[in-house]
């Protein structure tokens, strides 16, 4: 298995558009894991919660790294722990200057560490809030598609001016879920998944999302990409992902580097790097 910790060099600048920088998964690291990260051209990153114990960590960040920033929701797999004093704790949280979305939230129906039932509450009334605060929403999806797509549409997602906003983070769908994805309006954004050899559907979906529609990211730690598999993943890995975009669309890594920077402040509101 090919092993290099060499990333590719280029005169711009990148976003990792989704990442775990947290203690829970870097421990002393951490501050470590992020320095490393703007040295190699990640110039922003989004920081979203997945649990709500943290918030206080993820603020912190966002406070001492200017160009960090953060969003706060609960996990599908958490979901069966959705109380409305959960949206009361997120919707605090989201009046920080720097939290930028309401996520990561969603629906995962292939772990199913929360039941269908308590994953579609959760994920709906995350959607409501979202909407209320005019913040994207960061959807997790694994095998709901159409139950995704539903209650999205059901809470407002559209491409009009006042619709809910939001992105598919981590997409692991295929060609077919996109046109579904047009309709609502929202942003795809690709990770580490999308350079493993065996992901075909998915690389033939990353030929056709729109430029203005793609996002890069790593969820890091998790999902090292190729190049890098068996590492923990970090943020400076997006370029990895960004590289192999570049190869299935006849791009170059400038480019999509540029698109994904663009639509992820488009998206999340955020402002040029300092």
């Amino acid at each position: 298995m090919e092993k290099t910790k060499e990333l590719p060099k280029k005169p711009c600048g990148i976003i990792d558009s989704h990442a775990h920088v947290v203690s829970e998964f870097f421990g002393e690291e951490r501050e470590e894991v992020i320095k490393r990260s703007f040295e190699s051209g990640v110039v922003q990153m989004v920081n979203p919660g997945v649990v709500l114990n943290n918030i206080d960590e993820l603020k912190d960040l966002a406070e001492r790294h200017a160009n960090l920033f953060f969003a706060t929701g609960l996990h599908p797999h958490e979901a069966k722990d959705w109380t409305d004093k959960c949206g009361e704790e997120i919707e605090r949280a989201s009046q920080h200057p720097k939290a930028v979305g309401v996520g990561e939230c969603g629906l995962d129906f292939f772990y199913n560490n929360s039941d269908h039932d308590s994953q579609k509450r959760a994920f709906a009334a995350q959607c409501r809030l979202a909407k209320k605060l005019n913040k994207p929403v960061i959807v997790h999806c694994r095998d709901a598609w159409q139950e995704a797509f539903d209650i999205l549409k059901e809470e407002g997602a559209g491409t009009g001016a006042d619709s809910l906003k939001g992105v598919f983070h981590c997409f692991t769908g295929a060609p077919e879920h996109l046109p579904n994805i047009a309709e609502l309006g929202f942003y795809v954004s690709f990770s580490g998944i999308l350079t493993f050899p065996n992901a075909k559907a998915l690389q033939e979906a990353a030929k056709h999302v729109p430029e203005e529609k793609i996002l890069v990211e790593t969820d890091c730690p998790f999902l090292a990409p190729q190049k890098v598999r068996g590492s923990k993943n970090e943020p400076r890995y997006v370029w990895y992902v960004a590289e192999k975009l570049a190869e299935l669309r006849g791009s170059t890594v400038e480019a999509i580097a540029q698109s994904a920077m663009q639509n992820t402040r488009k998206l999340f509101a955020l402002p040029e790097p300092v």
